[in-house]
C-alpha cells in the first residue's frame, strides 16, 4: 500500500450515498439559473428559527466553547432523560443518554462497540441507504429482510425470526421507515422485541422520525425491551 492507496477491505466494498450525488448536481443546475424542487435529501425548507439562533450567539458570548462531559451536557442529558419519560412512561437514566453529532456518527459508534467481525444485523429492505455502510465499516454483515408494498412495507417478526443465525447481533428497526413511511405498531414491535428475550440479539431502532408521524402514535422499543 502506498501512502495515498486508501484502498481497504473495510472500504473496498462501501457504496456511495447517492443521494449526495443528486443534491450536488441539483446544486450545479442551480448555480446555472436553474429552478430545481428538492426531494433528495431531508432537509427543512426553513431556515435555523430565531430562538435557537439566539441562543446559539448566547452560548458563545457566554464562551461555552469548550470540552463537555464526554456523553455530552449534563442538562441536555437530562432533558432527553425527562422527554422519554413525559412522553413514552420509560425511564433512561441521564448516565444511559450520549450526545453524538447526528445519527449517522452515532450508527457508527454503536455498530464499532456491540459488533464483532463477521456477526449480523438484521435490516429491512429497503432500508434508508447508509444502514448497511455503518455496519460494514464495523466489520459485519448486514442481512437482509424484504418488506413488501402489497403488505404495507410491514416489517414482521416471523420474518425476521427466520433470518436469525447464531452470528446475529443486532435486529435493527426505523420506525417510522426511511423510505417506506411504515409506522410500526406496538403490537407489532412489541412480537419483534419478544425475538430479543433471554439470549436472544440485541435490538436496534432508529427513531429519529418520531415526530413526524400523521396517523397513529410512534413508540419506542424501550416500552417493550430493554436490551
Amino acid at each position: 500500500m502506498t501512502r495515498h492507496d486508501f484502498d481497504t477491505s473495510r472500504t473496498r466494498h462501501i457504496k456511495p450515498f447517492y443521494v449526495m450525488d443528486v443534491l450536488e448536481r441539483a446544486k450545479a443546475m442551480e448555480r446555472e439559473g436553474t429552478s430545481v424542487i428538492h426531494l433528495e435529501v431531508g432537509e427543512p425548507d426553513f431556515d435555523t428559527p430565531e430562538p435557537v439562533k439566539r441562543a446559539i450567539c448566547e452560548a458563545l458570548d457566554r464562551n461555552e466553547t469548550h470540552y463537555t462531559h464526554s456523553l455530552g451536557i449534563p442538562e441536555l442529558r437530562e432533558a432527553i432523560s425527562a422527554h422519554y419519560q413525559e412522553k413514552y412512561g420509560v425511564r433512561v437514566s441521564p448516565e444511559q443518554v450520549a450526545v453524538t453529532n447526528g445519527t449517522s456518527p452515532a450508527m457508527l459508534l454503536l455498530f464499532t462497540a456491540i459488533l464483532e467481525p463477521g456477526q449480523e444485523v438484521i435490516l429491512s429492505d429497503p432500508h434508508y441507504a447508509c444502514y448497511p455502510t455503518f455496519v460494514r465499516m464495523a466489520c459485519g454483515e448486514p442481512v437482509f429482510v424484504p418488506v413488501h408494498e402489497d403488505d404495507g412495507f410491514q416489517y414482521r417478526a416471523d420474518s425476521i425470526r427466520a433470518a436469525l443465525t447464531d452470528q446475529t447481533r443486532a435486529i435493527f428497526i426505523n420506525s417510522p421507515s426511511n423510505p417506506t413511511g411504515n409506522l410500526l405498531s406496538s403490537e407489532r414491535m412489541e412480537k419483534i422485541a419478544a425475538l430479543a428475550q433471554g439470549d436472544g440479539p440485541a435490538i436496534a431502532s432508529d427513531e429519529i422520525y418520531h415526530g413526524l408521524v400523521c396517523e397513529g402514535e410512534e413508540c419506542t422499543i424501550l416500552e417493550f425491551a430493554d436490551n
